[in-house]
């Protein structure tokens, strides 16, 4: 057999398995593994499998994101996110769908002190739906909005997916993080603004919470400080040129853990439960990781990568062409597949294409970002559609589906704001490095 086809035949495995329901990494090892024995042998084959789990386990750059995980376990459970949603919604509670927007604007700042939108869908499912149900909001609507808002951790720095990214491309994750700053500034202000928006012309969906008062609000402002101390820090490290990004999350999650102790919240019921939750979803997103780099060895082995390159090259497409064919691309896998596996399975092979047709590469890091944010509410298999199913199992998928389609239509505006104006994505990062 061809060993281009056999790569094809791998890929197509591959999907079947995850489709029937066998978790990514499995199926990604399983067939990687399988089809290197048959390119290089068995002893090659275990070789390489090792080498490659060795390798990632022991990346450097990588070690941020279970730091990061764990910064953001530990501001669950210690309270700080719930103090921030409060003092958001006494700062705009009063508005149409106030709460709704408050909400979204917690997850925002829930984002800047971790980086996984399952971890930040879980939290904010629990922290502000429950208060949503109880004010009278929409099901939809609030199932929707906290859907959709925990994908604002992907594209508010620090963001596991930026990391990754940076990784299997081989580029700055400082600069990327700055880049996509702006974009997820964008894309809170858009899903906050249409809560409003959305509630303005039908007040039913989202009651006026009573006004606080100016006391009230100026009281809740230090509930801020935390988020900010932890954000400066980080990002503060980085590009102060004190710390690499994986030491400013070290610094990053001793800040919060000195933050959370001052306040009298570091609690042993507090603090063990953060390092289990943080450890699973580490793990789990680790082997995804070895499994994609495994995937993408047999495919290179093979010869299906460069095939797959040449292939785009040789339709000449034009660059809006490119990246239409690419919006499509992650769109139909994002109906089939998690967006960490999705980030993880095309990249090896999409990012020379793009090299080749001369695709700004941190504007190509900010596009595959976002459209990991619009998979993580695409329905079929939208993770933090389920992660929020999981947290309210009262609330049916269904329903969850139709709340966060609004917020899909967001995220496809600016997706395509940032192909028409691509300086949304590259103005900051290209200032500060001048």
């Amino acid at each position: 057999m061809d060993y281009v086809m056999l790569g094809y035949y791998g890929i197509g495995v591959m999907l079947l398995l995850s489709v029937f329901g066998m978790p990514m990494a499995y199926a990604m090892c399983g067939v990687a593994s399988i089809g290197l024995c048959v390119t290089l042998g068995v002893v090659n084959a275990a070789t390489q499998t090792m080498f490659i789990a060795w390798e990632q386990g022991s990346n450097f750059s990588l070690m941020s994101i279970p730091l990061f995980i764990f910064m953001g376990s530990i501001a669950y459970h210690t309270g700080i996110v719930a103090d921030l949603f409060d003092a958001n919604r006494k700062w705009i509670g009063f508005l149409p769908g106030g709460l709704a927007a408050a909400g979204v604007l917690a997850g925002a700042a829930f984002g800047a002190v971790t980086g996984s939108t399952a971890a930040a869908s879980a939290t904010m499912a629990s922290t502000v739906i429950p208060e949503l149900e109880k004010s009278g909001y929409d099901t939809e609507l609030s199932a929707g909005a906290i859907a959709a808002s925990g994908g604002l951790a992907a594209i508010i720095p620090p963001s596991v997916f930026i990391i990754i990214f940076a990784v299997l491309t081989d580029q700055g994750v400082g600069e990327l993080f700055i880049a996509i700053l702006v974009p997820g500034l964008l894309v809170t202000a858009l899903f906050a603004l249409y809560c409003i928006i959305r509630c303005a012309i039908t007040p039913s969906m989202g009651p006026r919470s009573p006004k606080a008062t100016w006391a009230e609000r100026i009281r809740c402002l230090p509930a801020s400080i935390p988020v900010i101390v932890v954000f400066g820090i980080v990002i503060g490290g980085i590009y102060g040129g004190l710390a690499t990004p994986t030491e400013a999350a070290a610094m990053g999650v001793v800040g919060v853990i000195l933050i959370a102790a001052c306040m009298g919240r570091m609690r042993r019921d507090t603090i063990i439960p953060a390092f289990r939750e943080g450890a699973k979803l580490s793990a789990a997103i680790f082997f995804l990781i070895i499994g994609g780099w495994l995937m993408a060895r047999f495919l290179v082995t093979t010869g299906t990568t460069r095939h797959m390159v040449n292939l785009f090259i040789g339709m000449e497409l034009s660059y809006y062409g490119l990246v239409g064919m690419m919006f499509l691309l992650f769109l139909i896998l994002g109906c089939i597949l998690e967006s960490t596996s999705i980030l993880i399975l095309t990249m090896p092979f999409m990012y020379p294409i793009t090299q080749q047709y001369g695709v700004d590469q941190i504007w190509f890091g900010v596009f595959v970002t976002l459209m990991m944010v619009l998979a993580g509410i695409s329905p079929p298999v939208g993770l933090n559609v389920f992660v929020v199913r999981g947290i309210c199992p009262h609330i049916s998928v269904q329903q969850i589906y139709r709340g966060a389609f609004p917020f899909l239509c967001m995220l496809f505006v600016a997706v395509l704001m940032i192909c028409i104006w691509p300086d949304i994505a590259t103005w900051l990062p290209r200032s500060m490095m001048r």
